[in-house]
């Protein structure tokens, strides 16, 4: 069992009582499977419930809330109730089904259920999901596949990669119940490439083309399929499958990740992050579905390889990306009653932004997925994801097998477990990531000898792995020391690229046509600030406006004080430029939570890079 005292669990605690324990949003979102509303605008309402329960299951898992579960389960049994007679189940009525995003959404409620299964107690309840669950498959196997409607035709949508995602859900399914025919449905999925007319899993074996390259860019679905490709290679011992995921995950490391540690800087799409994280684009970037999906990618990653770059990654996306997106002001965007301008809209609070700006801008811009619901509220897609995000991290702290005990991310609090069958305590004491002090107290009732393995961030110089110590554990005493360095970035040079961010519709389905970019000298004119795992940034209310332009500095200094000019903050750093005035940043993930005062993380530079 663990139990945490820092951000991570005062982010998990506030999902689960401010949201998660909302029955009305649940039954709302059930409600969707009885009304069909999605044909009528090809949305996505079906994804919500889903989305939700999976991360709503990830916490429960930490906090062990007996309120959460009796919601949860509570919610679980109104869904065993939606489906039609012959165990069809859709937020589109039968005669629009199996287009837009019905099978994305019917992907979700799979993983809603099999999420909800690794936490149920009740063996009856268990069998009558397991039962509900295959009725669902069999109707998708009934119409999808060879000789039927294909997979990758099955949505007007980036090429089918939506509908190809149901590809980890039917994996799943195939492990619970045992029946051949739902791995030979994945093996038809997989077979089928992907995407319609791009065989993304080959390029990714291949390996000769990066993931913004492969013509496919919605990097949300595109990665969803590459978690259900590890899923299916791992129930199936193919090796090939292994490799591409594990090729495609390398790829994103080099070329998709943020300084926040987010992905796609033209809206929601794969573009060559790296390079582009401060061109010219009006719209909004850095999607909290992407950042979500990555991090439990990355999760799956970690537990394959044991590579601690997986942790590194989730580490950046948790601390800057993520919890900058959690909206623990409780406020609500303009956006969607500014779009409909002649509903009635009643006033929502979601518990996450949906996109997070990079170079000025500020947050709470735009509700991404957004739908209406049927009583006059909405949501969107960002806001059900978003739980998940938190339940990884949680899950993925400290990490227990055969080898020994790994700590992977520094969260003050404990972990009480098993090893060898004797009672271990692991304690840690941190203002981790504020400090890089972290003391590691191991209590055993007996001797017991195991590896304790702790992570090296990346930031650290030599840098990166885990140090081993192996010893015989009875009551003993670790005291580490992070160096927190401040350091410096800018811009990556380049001069032109192609990217597939435009999407052409037509009647003979959808087209992808590629875009040549280029390179604005204008573009290398910012420079961003990290200590540790916190990415800085500006915020107008620090002094200066992050419009503004920003001298290098030569000096930096750590304020003690953790409020900086109303703005509550993990740090405020006071940077010195040479000839110049001083001016302060704050971590990334407190900037512009009023949702008004802009932010930049990359910061417009005065004078030469």
């Amino acid at each position: 069992m663990k139990c945490f005292y820092g951000v991570a669990n005062d982010a998990a605690r506030f999902l689960q009582d401010q949201f998660l324990l909302d029955e009305t949003l649940w039954s709302r979102f059930a409600e969707v499977f009885r009304t069909h509303p999605d044909g009528e605008n090809q949305g996505w309402r079906g994804e919500y419930w889903g989305k939700m329960m999976r991360g709503a299951c990830l916490i429960y898992a930490y906090t062990q809330d007996e309120r959460l579960y009796r919601t949860l389960t509570d919610s679980v049994s109104d869904m065993l109730t939606v489906a039609d007679g012959d165990g069809r189940v859709s937020s589109y009525a039968k005669e629009k089904e199996f287009g837009g995003w019905d099978i994305w959404g019917r992907k979700y409620v799979m993983l809603g259920l099999e999420y909800y299964l690794d936490i149920c107690k009740d063996e009856g309840r268990r069998q009558e999901i397991v039962c509900f669950l295959r009725r669902l498959a069999d109707y998708i196997l009934e119409h999808i596949g060879p000789a039927k409607t294909k997979i990758t035709r099955a949505s007007c949508h980036w090429y089918g990669v939506n509908s190809s995602s149901i590809l980890e859900p039917m994996v799943r399914l195939y492990e619970i119940t045992k029946d051949k025919r739902y791995l030979d449905f994945a093996s038809y999925i997989v077979e089928e490439g992907g995407a319609y007319g791009i065989p993304v899993f080959e390029l990714a074996y291949e390996n000769k083309l990066l993931p913004y390259q492969y013509g496919v860019s919605k990097a949300y679905e595109l990665t969803s399929c590459f978690e259900g490709l590890l899923a299916y290679s791992l129930a199936t011992g193919i090796e090939k499958y292994k490799i591409a995921t594990i090729h495609y995950a390398e790829a994103l490391l080099a070329s998709e990740i943020s300084i926040i540690g987010g992905s796609g800087c033209t809206h929601e799409l794969f573009d060559h992050t790296a390079t582009r994280q401060t061109a010219e684009y009006d719209g909004v970037m850095q999607e909290t579905c992407v950042t979500v999906t990555l991090m439990k990618f990355f999760s799956r990653m970690l537990a394959l390889t044991g590579d601690s770059k997986y942790a590194d990654a989730i580490e950046t996306s948790f601390y800057n990306a993520y919890l900058g997106a959690l909206n623990r002001d409780r406020r609500e965007s303009p956006y969607v009653h500014a779009q409909y301008p002649d509903k009635e809209i009643k006033r929502c609070i979601l518990p996450f932004d949906s996109y997070s700006p990079l170079t000025p801008g500020t947050r709470g811009r735009v509700v991404g997925g957004t739908q209406l619901l049927a009583d006059g509220s909405y949501y969107g897609c960002c806001a059900c994801i978003g739980a998940a995000g938190v339940g990884v991290f949680m899950q993925d702290a400290i990490a227990v097998s055969e080898e020994g005990i790994t700590v992977n991310f520094y969260e003050s609090g404990r972990l009480d477990t098993c090893y060898q069958g004797v009672p271990v305590r692991v304690e840690i004491q941190t203002k981790y990531p504020a400090d890089g002090k972290i003391v590691v107290k191991i209590s055993a009732d007996t001797p017991v000898s195991f590896d304790l393995k702790i992570r090296n961030p990346v930031w650290m110089k030599p840098s990166g792995g885990y140090s081993v110590f192996s010893e015989t554990w009875t009551s003993n005493l670790l005291e580490l020391e992070f160096p927190m360095p401040t350091e410096l970035h800018f811009p990556q040079k380049w001069s032109e690229d192609r990217i597939y961010t435009s999407m052409i519709w037509d009647e003979n389905y959808c087209g992808v046509e590629g875009i040549t970019v280029y390179h604005r000298p204008e573009d290398d004119r910012y420079f961003a600030v990290t200590r540790g795992p916190l990415t800085l940034a500006s915020d107008g209310r620090t002094g200066k406006a992050a419009q503004s332009r920003f001298a290098i500095p030569q000096e930096t200094a750590l304020c003690e004080n953790e409020v900086a000019s109303g703005v509550p903050c993990l740090i405020k750093l006071k940077l010195i430029p040479k000839n110049g005035e001083a001016f302060y940043l704050v971590d990334y993930a407190h900037a512009g939570q009023d949702w008004t005062t802009p932010i930049a993380a990359w910061l417009p530079l005065e004078g030469e890079p």
